[in-house]
């Protein structure tokens, strides 16, 4: 059974941790544990990182989730600047950097992210506007709202390049035709994607795919 109490962390942690009580089997007493909040963490892999940074600083991890880490100790007892120093050098970050707007956008960012990587035709307009209010539990007005006036772009242009992104990489490094790649991504039909890829790259997906291979053959001939 697990017991768990309020606790209050010191002003400089407030944002980012949460510290709770877990009871172990042998242990009379509850063992402290910390709640962090961690921003660019969009993937499995991202997990698994995460997870092996924190053991190597002597860091006990109970959970490891997209954005959030609990662990084994109380906020006192981490060294904060040789754990913010290790993140930021894995690409990750802290979230007390964050406006409490800008932390709905990485919210919004990481749902985007899982979407691309597992529901990509959740990810069409008549089904994303409803997945993600659904997800953080807020009007969608208020999300795009939100998103537009942090980031200078609407969430349906962040959606699209992502997407076109997404596209990019599997047209540079893999061999998918165009037509799986765009039901891969969750596009309806191959002119869709390929009319967003041409209004972002100037290109076609199958034009940029031979510039990739021409580019690659000649890097290949330069070398010894």
């Amino acid at each position: 059974m697990t017991t768990r109490r309020s606790w209050t962390p010191s002003r400089s942690r407030r944002q980012r941790t949460r510290t709770t009580y877990h009871r172990r089997c042998n242990s009379p007493e509850p063992m402290p544990s910390t709640v962090l909040y961690i921003r660019h963490m969009v993937c499995s892999k991202c997990i698994l990182v995460m997870r092996e940074l924190l053991v190597e600083l002597g860091l006990v991890p109970l959970r490891v989730e997209l954005g959030e880490v609990e662990l084994l100790g109380a906020a006192d007892a981490i060294d904060w600047p040789g754990l913010q120093q290790c993140l930021e050098a894995e690409g990750f970050a802290l979230l007390d950097q964050l406006s409490p707007q800008q932390r709905v956008v990485e919210q919004i960012k990481e749902v985007i992210a899982g979407l691309l990587r597992n529901e990509p035709a959740a990810l069409r307009s008549g089904h994303f506007s409803r997945l993600l209010s659904g997800r953080l539990q807020r009007r969608f007005a208020y999300l795009s709202d939100v998103f537009s006036a942090t980031e200078g772009l609407s969430l349906e242009q962040y959606v699209v390049r992502q997407r076109v992104e997404a596209a990019r990489c599997l047209l540079r490094d893999g061999t998918l035709p165009v037509g799986r790649i765009a039901n891969t991504l969750g596009y309806s039909n191959l002119g869709h994607l390929s009319r967003q890829f041409q209004r972002a790259t100037g290109v076609s997906p199958s034009e940029y795919r031979r510039q990739c291979t021409a580019s690659a053959q000649l890097l290949e001939k330069r070398l010894p």
